[in-house]
C-alpha cells in the first residue's frame, strides 16, 4: 500500500497514472465475511491482499492529491482466484490446459485460464454483491468492467453449457465485427488496440474514449516473454537474415514489444485525423503496466519518469503554439526531472548516461533541433 501512496506523488505536482496491484484475491473480501479465510488462502500470501480499511486508506490518500481511484474486476475473463472459493460453479475452465499446444483449442490467451461462467445464474448473483461492497469503498462513479480477452473454448469446459457459444457473440468490448451488440453511448471506451483506427471509429460513433494504445503507451513492453518452456528461445543461428524474427530484431517473445520509450509516449498524436466533433469525445489518455513482470520491486522504475510525459502529453500537449513538436525542448527537463524522482527516493530508471545530463543536447541524433515535426 505504502508503495501506491508513493507511486501517487513522487513530487506533489505530479499526476501519475495507478499501478495495477500485483496481486489481490477477488472479490475482496469482507471484513466480517464468514468466507474471508478461504478467499485469502486464494491470494499470493495472507500478505497481499486488500482489506476494506487499505482501500478506503488509498482513496483518501488519492483524493487529498486530486486522483481519482477507478476499480477494474475484470470479466468475465481472467477470473479464478476469489471467484471460485465463493462459488465453484460460478468459474469455468480453471482446470484446464491454457493453451492445449494447439492455439485453435487454447481456454487463454495467457496462464493463468479461468473466465466467469456467464450461462450460470449464481455468477451474477455474486457479482451484484461484488459491486455492491465496492460501491461502499469506492466514492467514485465510475468502475471498470474489463471484459478483454475472452475465449470462447472456456466455456466449452461450462458444467451448465447445453451448446457452445458462438465466437460471434464472444470477443473484447471494442467496436468491430467480433462484438455481438451495439454498446451504450453512455459506456466510455478504454481504446487499447489498434492506435489510431479504433480511435478514430470508436470517436466517430459518439463514444467517449480514453486513450491506451499498446503500441504508445503499454509500459510493460519489451521485456521478453514470460512464459516458460518456450522453444523459440532455442535458436543459435538466423533463421532468416532478410527478415526481422523473435530472436533477431524481433519482438523477443513480447507481444507488444519494443519497449516504449519516454520519446514514444511523448511524440503519440492520438488526435491525428480526427474531426474536431471526434476530438472532442477523447477524455483522456492512461499508460498501462501491467505486472506480469513487475512487482513492488521495479515497480517505480517502469513508471518512472515516462509516466511524466504521458502527464505532460495529456495536460499540456506536444506542440508550441506554431504547431511543432516540443520534444526536443521536454528531452533536458524529463532528464533533469528523473534526478529529483531518485533524489526524493524514487527508483526511476535512467533515461541517459550522465555526459547528456551534463551536456544539453549533445546527445541529440540530429543537431537540427526541428527534426521531429
Amino acid at each position: 500500500m505504502e508503495l501506491i501512496q508513493r507511486s501517487q506523488s513522487p513530487l506533489s505536482s505530479t499526476p501519475t497514472p495507478n499501478p495495477k496491484p500485483t496481486s489481490t484475491a477477488l472479490p475482496p473480501p469482507s471484513e466480517d465475511d464468514a468466507g474471508r479465510a478461504s478467499i485469502i488462502q486464494a491470494a499470493y500470501s495472507a500478505h497481499e491482499i486488500y482489506s476494506h480499511a487499505d482501500l478506503h486508506k488509498i482513496t483518501a490518500y488519492a483524493r487529498a492529491r486530486g486522483i481519482r481511484i477507478i476499480p477494474e474486476i475484470d470479466m468475465p475473463s481472467h477470473a479464478s482466484a476469489g471467484w471460485r472459493q465463493v462459488d465453484p460453479e460460478m468459474v469455468t475452465c480453471t482446470d484446464s490446459w491454457w493453451s492445449n499446444d494447439v492455439w485453435e483449442l487454447h481456454t487463454a490467451v495467457e496462464p493463468n485460464p479461468g473466465q466467469l461462467d456467464i450461462i450460470y445464474d449464481g455468477t451474477y448473483e455474486v457479482v451484484r454483491d461484488v459491486y455492491n461492497e465496492l460501491s461502499d469503498i469506492f466514492p467514485d462513479h465510475w468502475f471498470h468492467v474489463g471484459g478483454g480477452e475472452i475465449q470462447p473454448n472456456c466455456f466449452n469446459f461450462s458444467s451448465h453449457l447445453q451448446r457452445p457459444p458462438s465466437a460471434d457473440h464472444v470477443g473484447d468490448v471494442v467496436l468491430s465485427a467480433e462484438h455481438a451488440h451495439e454498446v451504450p453511448k453512455d459506456i466510455v471506451m478504454q481504446s487499447w488496440n489498434n492506435g489510431l483506427e479504433y480511435i478514430s471509429n470508436l470517436t466517430a460513433r459518439g463514444y467517449d474514449v480514453i486513450v491506451s494504445s499498446a503500441d504508445f503507451m503499454y509500459l510493460d513492453c519489451g521485456h521478453g516473454g514470460w512464459v516458460t518452456n518456450d522453444p523459440r528461445y532455442n535458436v543459435m543461428n538466423n533463421p532468416d537474415a532478410n527478415t526481422p524474427n523473435s530472436n533477431y530484431l524481433g519482438n523477443g517473445g513480447s507481444w507488444c514489444a519494443p519497449y516504449k520509450a519516454w520519446q514514444r509516449i511523448y511524440n503519440y498524436d492520438f488526435t491525428l485525423n480526427l474531426t474536431d466533433a471526434q476530438a472532442k469525445h477523447i477524455i483522456g489518455a492512461t499508460a498501462p503496466l501491467w505486472t506480469e513482470q513487475a512487482d513492488d520491486v521495479t515497480v517505480s522504475s517502469l513508471l518512472w519518469p515516462r509516466a511524466a510525459a504521458l502527464a505532460e502529453l495529456v495536460w499540456s500537449g506536444n506542440r508550441d503554439a506554431k504547431g511543432r513538436k516540443r520534444t526536443t525542448e521536454m528531452t533536458q527537463r524529463i532528464i533533469n526531472f528523473r534526478e529529483y524522482l531518485v533524489a526524493n527516493g524514487i527508483m526511476a530508471t535512467v533515461l541517459v548516461p550522465k555526459y547528456c545530463l551534463q551536456h544539453p543536447h549533445a546527445c541529440d541524433l540530429y543537431q537540427n533541433q526541428t527534426a521531429i515535426k
